[in-house]
């Protein structure tokens, strides 16, 4: 039973406190402003079936980080940013049809959610986040680079990515060894240089990326004093313990505890609009693996719901690393969505199949996080590759290369006139 101090606190926003989560937590790290301005909240309005977007981009949010946790069973630091996929994602989806376009729709949680709705969430997001808190500072940015003198996408699928996702389009010379460059120097300006790349090379294949770019910069409400920082021990997943920074601060907060685990709320900025929320298992024999694939959306959403405001000793140590998934094929065709990646896909709003058949052929994320006494500096960066299948498909192979058996049979009757064996052709 929880202490009677944890009492039941409903806040109604305009948009999901989870979907904040998120945004915060797998998008974060931060810089020292000594000069920080009045703070002031702008109000974000929905657009008509926008709960129902955010509700789907929260579910896809947890089943993809279940999947990456599946997949990448190592005990290493992860980092995701489901936002930048999923904008990343939802630009692809305007392209796809058919099987194709089911697919994406069940992996992006979104059955019964029309296209429309989806991009005017998208839009919303996009253009309203970055100036909801004045004193945090959050930059998206999207892009389209496409083979120039190749198989040239639908104008009117570029025009629907343009004016919904506010995308760059620039054709490029992707056969020019400078094109990898010019990428990834835009993927390093709009993460301030803290992802400076997202590939090496381009293959012949590769006809157009679309590319989805977050930076977040946001000091904490309470910021801590470095002079208070000291080590402490930290327990390791092996049992092992190490010396690590801790910050350390008297503040009140919101939390939550239950006997599952406990929730800890630090707000950025003005406080209103972007927060962290760090959340610990109170099993200690609980693998963090096991404890992470266990929560979802509504258990989440109801610790937020029933925090409560109340002085706290805070406590946490310093962190900051780089988490990258170079081919997110598995968790993408763990939702659904295999499809996409194979031949059989079907991108036929972005490219005409009379002239090319094409399918996902890179899906890449990288995200950064470092958080210290000042608050948090995050960034992330989803690419999604469109490639072309080759247009005469290859014949299937059968190679006579070990001793055989033949029948010679008159077909009417099927009476078999010779039958033999070769298991050396040149024996005489």
């Amino acid at each position: 039973m929880r202490s009677e101090w944890y009492k039941t606190v409903f806040m109604k926003k305009n948009f999901s406190l989870v979907f904040c989560l998120f945004l915060i937590l797998l998008i974060s790290s931060c810089a020292k402003n000594p000069s920080l301005p009045d703070q002031r909240t702008n109000i974000i309005i929905l657009p008509p079936n926008g709960s129902s977007v955010i509700q789907a981009s929260n579910q896809f949010a947890f089943d993809f980080f279940h999947a990456t946790l599946q997949n990448d069973a190592d005990k290493n630091n992860k980092l995701i940013s489901p936002l930048s996929i999923y904008l990343a994602l939802s630009m692809v989806y305007n392209g796809a049809d058919n099987a194709t376009k089911d697919s994406m729709e069940a992996a992006l949680r979104l059955k019964g959610t029309d296209l429309k709705s989806l991009n005017d969430l998208c839009n919303t997001l996009i253009t309203s986040l970055p100036d909801e808190d004045n004193k945090v500072h959050l930059a998206i940015a999207n892009s389209i680079w496409y083979r120039q003198n190749s198989y040239q996408p639908f104008s009117s699928f570029l025009n629907i990515v343009q004016d919904n996702y506010l995308a760059s389009i620039s054709p490029l010379n992707f056969d020019d060894p400078g094109a990898v460059k010019t990428i990834n120097n835009w993927v390093s300006d709009k993460t301030n240089q803290k992802i400076p790349s997202v590939f090496q090379s381009i293959s012949p294949d590769d006809l157009v990326f679309l590319i989805n770019a977050i930076y977040f910069n946001g000091s904490w409400k309470y910021a801590f004093n470095s002079s208070n920082t000291s080590n402490d021990q930290f327990y390791l997943a092996d049992g092992t313990t190490k010396n690590v920074p801790f910050m350390k601060q008297k503040i009140s907060t919101k939390m939550f505890a239950d006997n599952s685990f406990k929730m800890i709320e630090l707000p950025y900025g003005g406080g209103n609009s972007f927060s962290m929320y760090i959340l610990q298992p109170l099993n200690v024999e609980e693998s963090l693996e096991s404890f992470a694939l266990s929560l979802n959306e509504n258990t989440l959403k109801g610790a937020i719901n029933k925090m409560d405001s109340i002085p706290i000793d805070v406590q946490i140590p310093k962190w900051g690393y780089a988490y990258e998934i170079p081919n997110m094929k598995p968790e993408l065709s763990k939702l659904g969505m295999g499809i996409a990646f194979s031949g059989l896909a079907d991108f036929s709003k972005i490219y005409d199949p009379a002239q090319v058949k094409v399918y996902i052929s890179k899906a890449i994320h990288k995200t950064y996080i470092k958080v210290n006494e000042a608050g948090t500096e995050a960034a992330a960066v989803t690419v999604i590759g469109i490639g072309y299948t080759n247009s005469i498909p290859s014949l299937p192979v059968f190679k006579l290369d070990h001793p055989f058996l033949y029948l010679i049979v008159e077909k009417q009757t099927g009476a078999v006139l010779f039958l033999g064996t070769v298991n050396d052709p040149e024996s005489k």
